[in-house]
């Protein structure tokens, strides 16, 4: 049975005439009659009957007609909450994350897009970055923002942009003697106490990697595991740290840490936005994307940088 029907039943049933029916659902008389007639037919009995100029509801036709309502309300509310569901959905950008832009650079992001675009809402997963790619692959996510480059199957079928070079940096307390200098030498950094990442993350590999590159000696005093951790040990003097400049720009603007550029470290990570070309791309999602491509774009004009795709 169909709604089109029951709508036309219904219709008849409250306004006792067909013509009048026919001119509210803009349908014509007979294609209402003949909803009518496929109806009464589906039933195997008459739902109408003419009463003088009207038409009125036979036994059957009372007995159908608060079924009738039901199913109608039921059917505007299906329509209502489907439609919520995908105008939702049309402004959800589901954001993946590894660890370093995840916390440090795409929360900004987000209030930044979100200040111009106030109806569109974010869903956002932190992961490693093999994670994150996972999801991406398999459309959970609809962009990811990633401290390596992609390392996806298929990868024609990914768009990948580089963001931001983001340089590495000495970081030390108010209490250390380095403090308020404009640069270091690599030579500083021999023999001071460093607190450092595990040897799973990127960053360790990348100071140490090139560290002993340069035939440098460090001192490991510290290996944690957790990067927040490291920022706190720094504040308490308890040494110094290499990361990237944007994990410790809030602690660095707030006066808590001191970020130094180091002369001839020459670290960076980079940052990149990966998306899937091959899947529909919902409008907020490709606002989101050009957002953030033009907004790293710009500052990297601004600062003689170059952003390569």
């Amino acid at each position: 049975m169909d709604v089109v029907k029951f709508r036309a039943f219904y219709t008849v049933a409250r306004l006792k005439n067909i013509s009048k029916a026919a001119e509210q659902l803009y349908y014509t008389q007979p294609a209402v009659s003949a909803q009518i007639r496929e109806l009464e037919n589906s039933y195997g009995t008459r739902l109408f009957k003419r009463v003088g100029q009207r038409l009125e509801l036979t036994e059957a036709g009372a007995e159908l007609f608060p079924y009738a309502e039901r199913l109608l309300n039921m059917f505007e509310e299906s329509v209502n909450v489907v439609h919520d569901v995908s105008d939702a959905a049309s402004r959800l950008v589901r954001i993946g994350a590894s660890s370093m832009p995840g916390v440090h650079l795409v929360p900004a992001l987000m209030a930044e897009f979100r200040a111009a675009h106030a109806d569109n809402t974010f869903s956002l997963r932190i992961a490693n970055a093999a994670r994150i790619e996972q999801l991406l692959v398999s459309a959970e996510v609809d962009v990811a923002i990633l401290g390596r480059p992609a390392r996806v199957p298929k990868k024609p079928h990914f768009t990948e942009v580089l963001l931001l070079k983001d340089p590495m940096v000495a970081v030390v307390s108010h209490q250390h003697d380095y403090a308020g200098r404009s640069s270091l030498e690599l030579a500083d950094l021999s023999d001071q106490p460093f607190i450092l990442p595990s040897r799973d993350f990127l960053t360790r590999k990348a100071v140490e990697e090139r560290l002993r590159g340069l035939n440098l000696v460090f001192n490991l005093a510290f290996e944690v595991s957790n990067t927040e951790a490291i920022k706190r040990m720094v504040i308490h003097n308890l040494g110094m740290t290499i990361m990237c400049a944007s994990m410790v720009a809030t602690e660095a603007s707030c006066g808590w840490l001191e970020s130094i550029p180091v002369s001839g470290l020459n670290l960076h990570r980079n940052v990149y936005l990966a998306y899937h070309t091959q899947e529909t791309i919902a409008p907020a999602q490709q606002q989101f994307i050009d957002f953030v491509v033009t907004r790293y774009r710009s500052s990297s004009r601004q600062s003689g940088k170059e952003v390569a795709q």
